[in-house]
């Protein structure tokens, strides 16, 4: 069976991750034929891939002739040049199945309609079906009116979720779509002595340790939101010490925040980690308040790292952590009492949770699900 997997995104973001892990899972089988055309300024996905290629030898690299570009759900009606020269290249490949790597809805939303006027059958997986409006893109709602007629233009949905495919179901999907949860590699999550982690990053020995990591960008991450909350309820945080990881569009407005703060000595700022076990081994609880997010891997490693999480009542956070440990998105009250409650009760969940992750949410567990997924037209979990 030939498989062509499709994204013509020219940015690397963490839905490549997972779908590369996908793509190896398709590779290492030899009974399928993948060929993977991206986009070529996209060097993070290229090198990659060529890993993969290197790996199991059955992969072929392609270029695509086209890119997503901002308001291309719009620009779509005017392709008609984009439109001819993806019909001609699927044509010459001769694909059974195409498979679109689609961040949110107008990522690769070109070769989605190219496979439709193929007749070539098109999976899309898509993490992140959230509305523009919410994800805060320019002119969000109106490009969420406008983008309707793309939801229905796959023959079959991947995501990663039960919040996700509801949510794809509210947006008037009604095409199979099939449920891959993320995994991580959690035989390599070994935690380290908190005290060793603690010291490596200067952080306090004598304080309940509050940690955020990501992307610094406010109106997702909502580590503003965090600050604020942190110092303004001084009774459930007078003994805590919050630490941001991470970099972004809002660093520097995080770091003007924090020194105009009532506990500037309190909060720790630091870069982006790649080694994030050594940032949850220093951690008593990992906070994530976003006001969407798909299914966090950091939300996964830490559990599996026996960190508990506090996560906003949003997709992936209200699917997995116990609805105690959750709360309203923005609300600081909400999250103060939510911060109280998990201090009491975490013990007792921690178990059941680590073991749901290392059983459903494995690197194994996911390749498994994603390979099935693509290749098993009636797979409609």
């Amino acid at each position: 069976m030939k498989i062509l997997v499709y994204d013509d995104n020219p940015d690397f973001g963490g839905h490549q991750v997972m779908a590369c892990f996908g793509v190896e899972a398709l590779a290492a089988d030899r009974s399928l034929n993948p060929v993977f055309m991206l986009n070529p300024a996209n060097r993070r996905l290229y090198d990659r891939l060529t890993a993969i290629k290197a790996q199991t030898g059955n992969l072929e690299i392609v270029e695509s002739p086209c890119t997503t570009r901002r308001f291309q759900g719009i620009r779509n009606h005017i392709a008609a040049k984009d439109f001819q020269t993806l019909e001609k290249v699927f044509q010459s490949l001769e694909p059974e199945l195409i498979l679109c790597v689609q961040g949110e809805i107008e990522d690769s939303s070109l070769a989605v309609l190219a496979a439709r006027r193929t007749g070539v059958r098109c999976v899309s997986y898509i993490p992140i079906p959230h509305t523009m409006k919410l994800m805060g893109a320019k002119l969000g709602g109106l490009r969420d009116r406008f983008n309707q007629y793309l939801f229905n233009k796959p023959d079959a949905y991947i995501t990663i979720s039960a919040s996700m495919k509801k949510i794809l179901r509210q947006r008037g999907v009604t095409v199979p779509i099939r449920v891959v949860p993320n995994g991580i590699a959690t035989e390599a999550l070994d935690p380290l002595p908190k005290v060793e982690a603690r010291n490596h990053f200067g952080l306090p020995a004598d304080k309940t340790i509050i940690g955020m990591i990501g992307r610094i960008e406010f109106n997702q991450k909502q580590q503003d939101f965090m600050v604020r909350t942190f110092c303004e309820h001084p009774p459930q945080f007078s003994g805590c010490h919050l630490v941001i990881a991470g970099d972004g569009p809002d660093a520097e407005r995080l770091g003007s925040l924090i020194a105009s703060c009532a506990r500037p000595n309190n909060i720790t700022r630091l870069p982006w980690q790649d080694d994030t076990v050594r940032f949850y081994s220093a951690l008593d609880f990992l906070m994530i308040p976003s006001r969407f997010e798909g299914v966090p891997l950091v939300m996964l490693e830490a559990l599996c790292c026996g960190i508990p999480v506090i996560g906003s009542r949003r997709d992936g956070m209200q699917d997995i952590l116990p609805r105690a440990w959750t709360f309203e998105t923005e609300n600081a009250d909400a999250l103060a009492k939510a911060f109280a409650i998990t201090c009491e009760v975490w013990q007792d969940h921690m178990p059941a949770l680590r073991q749901r992750i290392a059983t459903e949410m494995s690197m194994d567990a996911f390749k498994a699900n994603f390979h099935r997924a693509v290749t098993a037209p009636n797979a409609t979990r």
